[in-house]
Formats: structure tokens, sequence, C-alpha cells
């Protein structure tokens, strides 16, 4: 009786040990697996909620651009060229100059009104930080060639590795960082470019001032769509008057530009 009592009770120890290592093990996996949605997370750049459509941020109703008249501009001139999957540009480079004391660069016939934006955002009590201004198309090819490699490590990059990369990068020729007018804004003290890891009062504040001095929002999270992108952070120079009519009636730089077709 003794016996069996002390073999019951080592059996009971056994499955016991054998449960514990079982809950051990799948809480690791759950943790490699939250970790690895995080590293996903950081890489796809999780953005606020689209708007509505109809609604600009900020509640504002969107108006319908057919009923305004349009900006009398040249479309062809500098301020609007387009880079994107509809439109790359090639080797196009701009001449461009440092962003005050920082090693960023931007189109030197829109620095004055970039200086102005950022003095404007550092007045209203922000610090705007240049995260990403000017990239040359040699630069943005060094980019997509490095996340397709590493997509296809420890092999040779395939044609599916870069279509697969190219969720992440654009291809060189198709940046509007190639532009010389295109600007990723965060805050100094926010340098991540998760918007959900950013200042959110400084992103309101750049989407709702940046016309003043010549800008827009380049990738709305309404216009994902027809831009791919969702980039809360991310302006672009066009021009005071052009500008205004983007910012007022919810357009995206691609539905600017269709008006002129």
């Amino acid at each position: 009786m003794q016996t069996k009592r002390i073999l019951s009770a080592f059996a009971f120890t056994l499955l016991t040990i054998f449960l514990l290592l079982v809950v051990a093990s799948r809480s690791g996996e759950a943790a490699k697996a939250e970790e690895y949605h995080n590293v996903d997370a950081d890489i796809g750049q999780a953005m606020p909620e689209p708007t509505p459509h109809g609604v600009m941020p900020g509640g504002k109703e969107e108006n319908d651009p057919k009923d305004a008249e349009k900006p009398d501009i040249d479309i062809t001139s500098w301020e609007y060229i387009l880079a994107g999957p509809s439109n790359n540009i090639g080797k196009y480079t701009p001449y461009v100059v440092a962003i005050e004391d920082t090693a960023q660069y931007f189109d030197e016939r829109a620095i004055t009104p970039l200086v102005n934006f950022l003095n404007a955002a550092r007045d209203a009590g922000f610090t705007p930080y240049i995260q990403t201004a000017y990239r040359s198309y040699s630069s943005q090819e060094y980019l997509l060639n490095g996340r397709a490699s590493q997509i296809a490590w420890p092999e040779y990059p395939t044609a599916e590795d870069y279509a697969e990369a190219e969720k992440y990068v654009a291809p060189p020729g198709e940046s509007d960082h190639q532009t010389g007018l295109g600007v990723d804004i965060t805050d100094r003290y926010y340098g991540s470019l998760d918007a959900n890891q950013m200042n959110q009062e400084f992103l309101v504040w750049l989407r709702e001032h940046c016309a003043e001095y010549g800008f827009i929002l380049r990738y709305p999270a309404a216009k994902e769509s027809i831009t791919g992108r969702n980039e809360p952070y991310h302006f672009r120079y066009v021009g005071v008057e052009a500008a205004t009519y983007i910012m007022e009636h919810n357009l995206c730089l691609e539905q600017f530009k269709a008006l002129y077709q």
C-alpha cells in the first residue's frame, strides 16, 4: 500500500511538471508572436483611422472642387512635379541646399517657405525635427535593394522579394522625397515615424497650418486608396495658392493635378 501511494505521488508530480512545461512553452510562443507583431508594426508604421469620406481632418466638411474655380497656375511648373507609382520621374535631380543647420536638404526654390513653416511651429510651442527631406535616386535605389536583400537573406533577392520590399520602400523615381519638395516632420522628442508614438497635437497643428506656408499633407489617410500611402508627418511644398485649394477641398496631389488634364 505504501508503495502504491509513493508511485501515485510520483506520477502526480511528473504530470504537474509536464503541464507546467506546456504552459511555459505556450507563453513563450505567445511572447515571440507579440514581439514579431510589434516589429512588423514598426515597419508598417501603423496609422490613425482614416478620415471618413467628405470630412477633412478636424471635422471640417469637404468642399466639392467643382464648385470653386481652380487656381490659375501652370501645372507643368516645378512645384507640381508628381512622383509616384503612376509617374516615375527617373533620375530627376533638383538643386538642393541644407535645411538650417541640419544634414537634410531641400529644393533651394522652396527653402524659405520651409524655414518659415518650421519657425511658426516653434513659435506655437513645438520642437520640429526634420526626419527626412531630399533623397536622391541612387539613395532610394540603395534603400530598396537593402530591404529586398533583407527579405531574401541569406539568398539573393528575387523579383518577388523586390515586390515585397516595395510595400515599404518606394522604387527609385517614385519617391516624393526625390522631388526635393517633400519632408517628414516629427517632434524632436517624438522622433519615431510610427504615428501612434508621435505628438498628435503637433501633427494636427502641422495639418491645419501647412497651407499658410505653401505646404500640403502629401499622403492623407482618406486618400490612401489613391496615393498608396498614409503618412501624417509627410508634407510637400506646392505654393500657397495651390496648397490652400488642395487643403480646403481635401484633395491629394494626384487629384489636384487631374483637374488640369
